[in-house]
């Protein structure tokens, strides 16, 4: 069959068709001309030939008009094949009719079932095509009421799609007003730094158009020094998939806008990733955090000052570190202390800084009779503001600050208002608004200025005092040592003659004149004793050794031995217990420890004498306890027992000199440390004091 396509394509179907018909035609005429010679009848003529040359007409005009019909040109092949079938069977059915050899098929008896057989065959030929025809315009129909359906269908979808589409463009057109809308800057950066979307804020906040923010990378927004910093955050952001940082950002005129930006992967419409974020205006947030740290620098300031002003041996050198304090806290350009003279007419410009060259130490400002603001100052008794051009017209700048451009500032007096020392002052070359915690944190360092000054001047005339009463001690103890050492001699004298007249003339005495004799001697004794003991009392600082390691056990010891004899004419009972070493000088410990086991035993009344020596640690201390069963001391005479001459006990009624427990706190008090004494008559005497550790001495151990 393809060799046939082949064929009637170069002939041409249309042409095939309409030859045959054409050879019709001429067969009608042709059989005409010659059957009217022989004398047919016209009018069969005439039927016969229609019926031969209608057929071929009609196949003339279907193959001139074949390539017009309804159909494909790969199917004309197939009607010239029918068309030759049909001619074919016709043609054999007619051959074999002529053929026969019995006239009975002439008999239209016979032909009629012939032919109407071939027509019934012919018929069903055509009813099969027929209805395979309308079998397959039946599919073609079902087919195309299934295309309407799809169509339909995909009309409905494409309907929905529009209004899916409308209501998509509707969502981004709100969604861009929303976020046009915002304040927040939104932005979406592609890897390389290129600015793909941002909303109408990032317009407005830097001034830029959008068509100039398109040709922009993200960098172009900051500062140059920052460009390093925005790179690695937008490295960090597309491989941890979040970043975040806070950044000035610049608008078209080169002013800096404090924003905090934080942003996050996602992939764009293309499957790109990029990062999309937001950024907002902190600068709020940074003035309040600078203006905190701003008020906890000056408190730091106020703090280190006031430990400075409490160390400081230099006063000019803590009042220049205040001016550098004051104007760095601040961040103004010029600071000063100016020190007031004592007509209070004159400021000497004594420390500061920001001033020109040699005008510290040189400069001074009037401070009487003229409207300064260093008059003002030590005229009021609050510190003076001033913010601008308005407020400086209320004063009559000197020179110091209208030489140097001076346009705001603090000023305040330095110590009580009435009497002020100098002025402390802060000021700046530009318009600046202070607020209250700048003006109190320039009258807190003003304060601590005068209480250095006050306490500078407090500690002069303390050491002026102390040396005065170092001197006036040492001139006492020289009195006292010469008086004593001058009273020995004629004391002396007194007992060799009290003694001489005893070996020459007590035989001669009644027994009145020897009472009066041992008066004598006695009082002489008591007087020995008395300037010896005052002698210690004056020696304890000048004579004492260097505090050492010493075992209060070994003085205890000691001290136990030399009065062994009155310990055993009293019977008394002494209780030690653990004892520390100390940091001390042991032959002053020795007559420490000896008054008062004398005082003790001699004050025990009727009774046995017992003592009880213990101690404890207390902090930095050994706290020594001395206690007794005496007659005890009236608490009206605890207070001055231990002063020289003084005698807690009645002296009617015992001995003494009242000098040992003065000499015991003054031991105590060269040893670092305070006795105290707690008594109620009857009731016994207890004695406590401090004494420091032995490793508080040079090369000693603490035990």
């Amino acid at each position: 069959m393809g060799t046939w396509g082949r064929l009637l394509g170069r002939i041409g179907e249309g042409r095939v068709i309409s030859t045959i018909g054409v050879v019709y035609v001429l067969i009608a005429t042709g059989w005409t001309v010659i059957q009217f010679d022989q004398g047919v009848p016209v009018g069969s003529l005439l039927v016969v030939s229609f019926m031969i040359a209608t057929p071929g007409s009609l196949l003339v005009y279907g193959g001139y008009r074949l390539s017009d019909a309804d159909l494909d040109p790969d199917l004309h092949a197939g009607v010239v094949a029918w068309c030759l079938l049909g001619l074919v069977t016709m043609g054999s059915l007619l051959v074999l009719y002529h053929l026969q050899p019995a006239a009975a098929i002439m008999d239209p008896m016979a032909s009629s079932p012939i032919l109407t057989a071939v027509g019934a065959v012919s018929g069903l030929a055509v009813g099969v095509y027929d209805g395979r025809a309308k079998m397959r315009a039946r599919q073609l129909d079902s087919r195309s009421q299934d295309l309407r359906a799809v169509q339909s269908e995909l009309a409905d979808t494409v309907d929905r799609l529009d209004d899916s589409n409308e209501r998509l463009k509707r969502h981004t057109a709100y969604t861009e007003r929303v976020l046009d809308g915002i304040d927040d800057i939104f932005y979406v950066i592609a890897a390389d730094g290129s600015v793909e979307r941002w909303n109408d804020s990032l317009r407005d906040v830097t001034g830029y158009s959008d068509e100039r923010i398109a040709e922009m990378n993200g960098r172009d927004f900051f500062a140059d020094e920052d460009a390093d910093q925005i790179t690695a955050a937008i490295e960090s952001g597309f491989e941890t998939g979040t970043t975040q940082l806070q950044l000035d950002l610049q608008t078209i005129d080169g002013e800096g806008i404090p924003y905090e930006f934080a942003a996050s992967t996602l992939e764009n419409p293309n499957g790109e990733r990029v990062l999309a974020g937001i950024g907002r205006d902190v600068s709020e947030r940074v003035a309040r955090e600078r203006e905190l740290e701003r008020r906890a620098r000056q408190q730091r300031v106020v703090a280190d000052l006031g430990q400075s002003a409490l160390e400081a041996d230099d006063l000019d050198e803590l009042v220049a570190d205040a001016a550098r304090q004051v104007a760095d806290a601040l961040g103004v350009t010029h600071a000063e202390v100016l020190d007031l003279d004592g007509e209070a007419d004159e400021l000497l410009l004594r420390q500061g800084v920001g001033w020109d060259e040699g005008a510290v130490g040189a400069t001074t400002v009037s401070a009487a009779g003229v409207d300064s603001q260093a008059a003002a100052t030590l005229a009021g008794d609050t510190p003076v503001v001033v913010e601008g051009p308005a407020d400086r017209e209320r004063f009559e700048d000197p020179s110091l600050l209208s030489g140097h451009g001076i346009q705001s500032g603090i000023s305040t007096a330095i110590g009580p208002f009435d009497e002020p020392w100098g002025i402390l002052g802060a000021h700046d070359t530009e318009q600046r608004t202070f607020s209250e915690e700048d003006v109190s944190f320039v009258q807190s360092v003003a304060n601590i200025i005068a209480e250095a000054i006050e306490r500078r001047r407090y500690q002069r005339e303390l050491e002026e005092l102390v040396a005065e009463l170092e001197a006036s001690n040492e001139r006492l103890e020289q009195f006292a040592y010469a008086a004593s050492h001058d009273l020995q001699e004629p004391l002396r004298m007194v007992s060799s003659y009290l003694q001489l007249i005893e070996r020459r003339y007590g035989d001669d005495l009644d027994e009145e004149g020897r009472e009066f004799l041992d008066f004598a001697v006695d009082g002489a004794d008591r007087m020995r004793e008395m300037i010896d003991r005052l002698l210690s009392y004056s020696r304890v600082e000048t004579d004492g050794e260097p505090l050492e390691p010493v075992s209060l056990e070994t003085v205890l010891a000691d001290v136990r031995a030399d009065l062994q004899v009155t310990i055993t004419e009293h019977d008394a009972t002494i209780t030690v217990g653990d004892l520390p070493t100390v940091a001390g000088d042991p032959n002053q410990l020795r007559q420490l420890f000896q008054n008062l086991l004398d005082n003790a035993i001699e004050y025990s009344g009727e009774d046995t004498p017992s003592v009880r020596i213990s101690a404890e640690r207390d902090d930095d201390r050994w706290i020594v306890t001395v206690s007794d069963d005496g007659i005890g001391i009236d608490p009206a005479d605890q207070e001055r027992v231990f002063e020289v001459f003084e005698r807690g006990h009645c002296h009617q009624e015992t001995e003494g000199t009242g000098i040992g427990l003065a000499l015991c706190e003054r031991i105590v008090e060269r040893h670092g440390g305070s006795i105290s004494v707690e008594s109620a008559p009857g009731d016994g005497t207890t004695f406590r004091f401090g004494l420091r550790p032995a490793a508080e001495a040079e090369g000693g151990s603490d035990e």
